[in-house]
């Protein structure tokens, strides 16, 4: 068992535990107890005095791509399905070190999010939980060719049936469809929907027969619609977000917007040259999301907590610039960033019995910060002072 001792916590980040500051004692990989500071009734091989550092939940990205660095796409395009295999570990690990403890991997090529995510569960490597999808499904659409071995193209029920069926044998957690155009895709608008509401109900409810779900990547205002109507589980990005649709999430638990804001800012400012296209359609999305994520978040829609890392110029490890830009791009609260990155995400994965706040029985997973993160976020980005997964002190 691990004690650590003396954590400075934040009560809307805690279930069952109203106090500013406690001990919390760790047993294999979960949360044995957490005490008023002094008051842990075991005793500890070890014990860790945090000295009043802010002791967090472990942060959740839900949108990463693992076999993508961040860097010019067309150089991750040739290399070997084991170089990429190695550098999805260091870029799961980077993350991790980061403090995010569960990421949500939506495109991997070469079944490697999957098969990471089998070794790291098993223990064979440290790093972060992850949740995979696979292939991504689409219709044949123009810029497919742009991201060889990602998508798996469907273009009726019977293909959209059997696509799901085979990422599910493959070991995916969930499945992703492609709602819109792609920003990132050559050709690609991402204003324009690519798939029918017939066939992503169709998706959705083959998926839901294999008691999984579907995210969408949509970045425009019909194929936001549709999703909802479809019963899509979670919209990426949601970048034309309209009141009507808006209207039609509040109150709704199937289905859920993940914003990407990240992404969409750096495009604006940084992009290499060969990815120019990319920061031209991501300067025009830009006042729209600035509008319809605001208008979101003032309706007090759930929203979760995503990245887009991995595409041109967001790198792993940068997750967490994220914090920042919500606060200062959005006027989003601190105290609402957080829970956006660790209590919703985990709700709307379904896996909130186990991660998103400190309490006794889940993972003992945990970012320590070395200041106030409610004062200035900015903590939850620079200030990582170490990182705890399954109850050992990984950073």
């Amino acid at each position: 068992m691990i004690l650590f001792k003396n954590c400075a916590v934040l009560p809307e980040l805690m279930d069952g535990f109203s106090e500013a500051k406690c001990d919390i004692l760790t047993d294999g990989k979960r949360i044995k107890g957490i005490y008023k500071c002094g008051e842990c009734p075991f005793d500890s091989e070890t014990v860790i005095d945090e000295e009043g550092r802010f002791v967090l939940p472990g942060f959740i990205d839900m949108h990463v791509h693992l076999t993508l660095s961040g860097n010019d796409t067309r150089i991750d395009n040739e290399k070997s399905g084991v170089q990429r295999g190695y550098d999805a570990l260091k870029y799961a690990q980077d993350a991790l070190n980061a403090g995010f403890t569960v990421l949500r991997d939506v495109g991997a090529t070469h079944n490697i999010a999957i098969n990471l995510r089998n070794s790291i569960n098993k223990e064979d490597f440290v790093g972060p939980t992850i949740y995979a999808c696979g292939l991504i499904l689409t219709p044949t659409e123009i810029g497919n060719d742009f991201l060889p071995g990602l998508y798996s193209e469907v273009d009726t029920p019977d293909e959209i049936i059997k696509a799901v069926r085979q990422e599910v044998a493959k070991g995916a957690d969930y499945i992703k469809v492609m709602g819109s155009g792609s920003a990132q895709n050559p050709g690609g608008e991402p204003g324009k929907p690519i798939i029918t509401l017939e066939d992503l109900k169709v998706m959705v409810e083959a998926a839901a027969f294999k008691d999984t779900y579907v995210a969408a990547h949509c970045h425009g205002a019909t194929a936001i619609h549709n999703a909802i109507l479809a019963g899509v589980h979670t919209i990426e990005h949601a970048s034309y977000l309209t009141d009507e649709s808006i209207e039609l999430l509040k109150g709704n638990t199937d289905s859920y917007v993940i914003p990407t804001l990240l992404i969409v800012w750096k495009l604006t400012a940084d992009v290499a040259e060969s990815s120019a296209y990319m920061g031209e359609k991501a300067r025009e999305m830009l006042n729209a999301v600035k509008t319809g994520i605001r208008k979101a978040y003032d309706a007090g829609l759930t929203l979760g907590f995503g990245t887009d890392t991995g595409i041109d110029p967001v790198h792993h490890g940068q997750n967490s610039e994220e914090f920042v830009l919500r606060r200062d791009f959005w006027g989003m609260k601190e105290i609402d960033i957080l829970k956006q990155a660790t209590i919703n995400s985990a709700k709307i994965m379904g896996i909130d019995k186990d991660y998103g706040t400190l309490a006794v029985g889940k993972f003992a997973d945990f970012v320590v910060l070395d200041r106030d993160p409610l004062k200035d976020i900015a903590a939850a980005h620079d200030g990582v002072v170490s990182v705890v997964k399954w109850g050992k002190v990984v950073r």
